[in-house]
């Protein structure tokens, strides 16, 4: 239970900064879940950090894919307002459809800015803007249907000292059917995630990188991380 607990943690390492110049950081940065066990559900946070409140309209639309699934999405609430330097979450369920068959599946999150009016002048009897965010955020969300669980394929794997540290290199293809939002990480012998982890990105399903990492003291295996479920995968590396 401690690798769960120590990973939970690392859920704060993928808030990235996705539209800077409207101040608005989202995560996690994708849906990744499995639907066909009586639907999906997955929590998502947009963050304010600029000294204007934010309004956002929230919904799926179709990615124009033979893999679109938007028919399927709920999101609560639709709307959201932010005030300066909070945050708040909305809620995606997609639900089952036994006519999808084993495999990954997709729709577009649209994040749409609203006019926002200004508290004062709205005292004053008027409708006019405080300000106008006019930049919306289109993401493809991916979601699997299948117990899609079979291990990366390695090949090139070589450990290795450079510098006095000790080091591991590995090219690594995805061919499980589905992406991952991943980073390589480490155990010890007491199999508890260390607090050190690599971000590789995005490996989409039939793509290959190559990952090459330092070892950290006390590491004994090496692992997969799943950002966007907080795990870690089943296949490990022994050191």
């Amino acid at each position: 239970m401690k690798k769960f607990l120590m990973s939970a943690l690392f859920a704060f390492i993928f808030i990235i900064n996705v539209v800077p110049s409207y101040a608005l950081k989202f995560y996690p940065l994708n849906y990744d879940k499995r639907i066909d066990l009586d639907g999906g559900y997955g929590e998502f946070t947009l963050v304010n950090t600029s000294k204007e409140p934010i309004r956002y309209k929230l919904e799926a639309t179709n990615t124009k894919k033979i893999t679109d699934i938007s028919k399927l999405v709920t999101i609560y609430p639709k709307v959201l307002t932010i005030e300066p330097l909070e945050e708040k979450s909305f809620k995606v369920y997609v639900k089952e459809d036994s006519k999808l068959k084993d495999g990954e599946y997709s729709f577009n999150l649209e994040i749409k800015p609203l006019k926002s009016p200004n508290l004062k002048e709205l005292k004053r009897g008027t409708t006019s803007q405080s300000f106008e965010i006019k930049q919306a955020l289109k993401l493809e969300m991916f979601a699997h249907v299948g117990d899609l669980t079979k291990p990366f394929e390695l090949s090139k794997e070589k450990f290795y000292e450079k510098d006095g540290k000790k080091k591991f290199r590995s090219n690594v293809k995805n061919s499980t059917g589905r992406g991952y939002e991943l980073a390589v990480g480490f155990t010890d012998s007491n199999n508890v995630l260390l607090p050190v982890l690599y971000p590789v990105g995005r490996l989409f399903n039939g793509n290959e990188t190559v990952i090459d990492v330092e070892i950290p003291q006390h590491a004994k295996n090496i692992i997969f991380y799943d950002y966007n479920n907080i795990k870690v995968l089943k296949q490990t590396i022994k050191i």
